[in-house]
C-alpha cells in the first residue's frame, strides 16, 4: 500500500502548506517534468515530504503560490533532501528562476559510501524493502487529470527520503566521508541550466560521414524539424527522428509521394511538412560553414602524454581499490587527460586549485608524486 499523501490543486491551500513547511528542519523534495513529451520543458508536479506528511502540489493550478515555495527552497536553515538533484536544481532555475539552499543528495551520498547500486529504487529496496514500480518512469506528467496510480507512484519519490538520508549520513560519518558529501552538495547548489544547444548537423551522430553537400541538406532539415517541434510543442525526436533526416540527406526524396512513403515517421506530420521538406532538399546547395557546436577538438596525445595519463590512471585505480569508489567519482577520465596534456608545473597547480577538496585529500599527493617523478626522468646509472 503506498504512503498516504495530500494532493493540493488550490493556490491558497498550496501557500498554506508551503508556509507550514517553513517550521521544519528538513524536508524531502522532488519534481516531475515533461521533457520527453513537450518542446518547452516545465515543472509538472511538486512532491514534498516532511516527517509528518507527504504532499503533492499541482504547479499548473497553484503557480501563484510558488513565491512561497521559492522562499522555502532558498531558506538555508532547512535541509532539502533530494535524489539526483542536479536535474531538479537546473529545472527550478530555468522554470522558476530560483535555486535550492542546504541540499542533501541521497544519490551522491550513496555513491560516496561505496554502494554499487545508488538508484532510488535499489536504495529503497535495500534499506526498507520498498519496491518501486518503474512502469510510470516515462509518463507524461503534463496531462490532466492525473490518475491515482500516477500520484501513488509520485509520492514514493520523497516519502522515504528523510529516513534514507539518516541511514546514509550515518554511513558517511562512520567512513569519515561526510565532509566529502557536503562539498559535493554545495557544488550542486551552484549548478546552472545548460545553455540551448546550437542547432548543427555536425552534432548529429553519423553526420560526419556524410559528404559536405549532404551535411548542408541535413542542416536545412534540422531547422525545419526544430520549427515544427516548437509549433507542435513536441520534442524534436517525436517530430522526425535523426535516422529519417540522415536518410533523406543521403538520398533526398524527389516527390511528395516519396516523403509520405517514409517509414518510421507519422503520416500526419509528413503531410504537414512535405512541401517545406521538398523545397529545402531541392534548393541550391551552397558551400556554407556549418555551426560546429561546442565540441572541443584535441590534437592526438604525444607518447609522453599517453605515458603520463597511464600513470595517473594507475594512481586512480589504487585509490579505487582502497576506497571502493568508482573511478569516475574519484577523478574522471576527462580530468586526468586534461592533466596529462599539461606541463608538469601546470598540472601540479591544477591539483592544488582545480580538484575538489576531498579529491585532493585522497589522491592529490599521489597524483603529484607521479607527475614529479616523471618530470625528474630516469635516474642515470651511478
Amino acid at each position: 500500500m503506498p504512503p498516504a499523501y495530500r494532493y493540493i490543486s488550490e493556490p491558497a491551500a498550496a501557500e498554506e502548506a508551503f508556509r507550514s513547511l517553513a517550521a521544519e528542519s528538513e524536508i524531502a523534495f522532488d519534481l516531475e517534468a515533461d521533457s520527453l513529451h513537450n518542446y518547452r520543458e516545465k515543472i509538472c508536479l511538486v512532491q514534498i515530504s516532511s516527517p509528518s506528511e507527504n504532499i503533492i502540489v499541482d504547479p499548473f493550478a497553484c503557480r501563484e503560490a510558488f513565491h512561497v515555495l521559492e522562499s522555502l527552497l532558498g531558506d538555508a536553515g532547512i535541509r532539502k533532501v533530494l535524489h539526483g538533484s542536479d536535474y531538479d536544481i537546473r529545472l527550478l532555475k530555468k522554470d522558476l528562476g530560483c535555486g535550492v539552499r542546504n541540499v542533501f543528495d541521497t544519490m551522491v551520498a550513496a555513491q560516496l559510501t561505496g554502494r554499487e547500486q545508488y538508484g532510488l529504487a535499489a536504495l529503497l529496496e535495500e534499506s526498507f524493502s520498498v519496491s518501486l514500480n518503474k512502469k510510470h518512469q516515462r509518463a507524461d506528467w503534463s496531462v490532466r487529470p492525473l490518475t491515482e496510480d500516477l500520484l501513488a507512484y509520485a509520492v514514493l519519490d520523497t516519502a522515504w527520503l528523510l529516513q534514507l538520508k539518516e541511514l546514509l549520513e550515518e554511513d558517511l560519518s562512520r567512513l569519515g566521508r561526510l565532509s566529502w558529501a557536503e562539498e559535493e552538495f554545495r557544488l550542486l547548489e551552484e549548478i546552472e541550466p545548460q545553455p540551448a544547444k546550437e542547432l548543427s548537423a555536425l552534432n548529429v551522430k553519423g553526420a560526419r560521414r556524410l559528404e559536405p553537400r549532404q551535411q548542408v541538406l541535413l542542416q536545412g532539415l534540422l531547422e525545419i524539424r526544430e520549427k515544427a517541434a516548437e509549433e507542435l510543442d513536441r520534442p524534436p525526436f517525436k517530430v522526425l527522428s535523426n535516422q529519417v533526416l540522415l536518410a533523406w540527406a543521403e538520398n533526398p526524396p524527389l516527390s511528395r509521394k516519396n516523403i509520405l512513403a517514409t517509414r518510421g515517421a507519422s503520416k500526419r506530420i509528413l503531410a504537414h511538412l512535405a512541401d517545406d521538406l521538398l523545397a529545402s532538399l531541392a534548393g541550391p546547395v551552397q558551400d556554407v560553414e556549418l555551426p560546429r557546436g561546442r565540441r572541443e577538438s584535441f590534437a592526438p596525445m604525444t607518447g609522453e602524454e599517453r605515458k603520463r595519463l597511464q600513470l595517473l590512471k594507475e594512481v586512480r585505480a589504487g585509490m579505487e581499490e582502497k576506497l571502493s569508489l568508482p573511478p569516475g567519482l574519484l577523478v574522471n577520465s576527462a580530468t586526468l587527460e586534461k592533466m596529462a596534456r599539461m606541463e608538469v608545473g601546470e598540472a601540479l597547480d591544477f591539483i592544488a586549485s582545480g580538484l575538489k577538496d576531498w579529491q585532493r585529500e585522497v589522491a592529490g599527493e599521489e597524483l603529484a608524486r607521479v607527475l614529479n617523478d616523471q618530470s625528474a626522468g630516469p635516474v642515470p646509472p651511478g
